[in-house]
């Protein structure tokens, strides 16, 4: 899904936020704070096929429909609606490393199809914070920000792997990648280490 536009590239112009993924061309220098909450996912088994590095809304479905035909024709108890998955740490990785696959958890005897492009996975349980944005995949850089630069490292805590989970909860059939809402779940764990990547509540604006 390409993230990186105009406005995005206007956002430059602004300071950046010390913290921020450097790496990441078009990241915003100023991020609000996002509501969230503490969860604990379960660990599923889930049935998966790639998405491209520059994913539209109507590639998206058609994967989302791929994956649902799937899981009808192995008789497959769906558990929750797909997951789109980033496989990158944003404040780590430069975005032509990114990957992205959209993931079906789903119970039962579940197999691949090689022919389909389609795998069996696992999403890993634990603890993982939950968010939103309702602007879209063009605020992602904004929330990663926050979530990765300010919120985990002000209560000692880090990434848990370089996986994070999203699912568009509304305007899913909206073309526009920019007007829709995006749920986010991001691993995570304690750390004693000393936060390295802290932005400060003066410099997020």
């Amino acid at each position: 899904m390409p993230m990186a536009d105009e406005i995005t590239q206007q956002h430059l112009q602004r300071a950046r936020v010390r913290g921020a993924p450097s790496t990441i061309p078009g990241a915003a220098g100023l991020v609000g704070t996002y509501d969230y909450e503490e969860v604990q996912r379960p660990t599923r088994r889930a049935l998966s096929v790639d998405l491209g590095h520059d994913f539209t809304m109507s590639e998206l479905r058609a994967a989302r429909d791929k994956l649902a035909q799937h899981a009808a024709k192995q008789k497959l108890e769906v558990l929750e609606q797909a997951l789109i998955v980033l496989h990158a740490d944003p404040m780590e990785d430069p975005p032509h490393e990114w990957t992205w696959t959209l993931v079906l958890p789903v119970s039962g005897r579940a197999r691949a199809d090689e022919d389909a492009g389609i795998s069996v996975t696992r999403i890993r349980g634990g603890a993982y914070i939950e968010t939103l944005t309702t602007k879209g995949f063009k605020d992602l850089y904004n929330l990663y920000t926050y979530v990765l630069g300010r919120l985990l490292p002000s209560h000692k805590q880090m990434l848990t792997r370089p996986e994070i989970y999203h699912r568009v909860v509304d305007g899913l059939e909206n073309d526009n990648p920019g007007k829709c809402s995006v749920a986010v779940f991001v691993p995570f764990y304690l750390t004693l280490r000393a936060p390295t990547k802290l932005v400060t509540r003066e410099e997020m604006g």
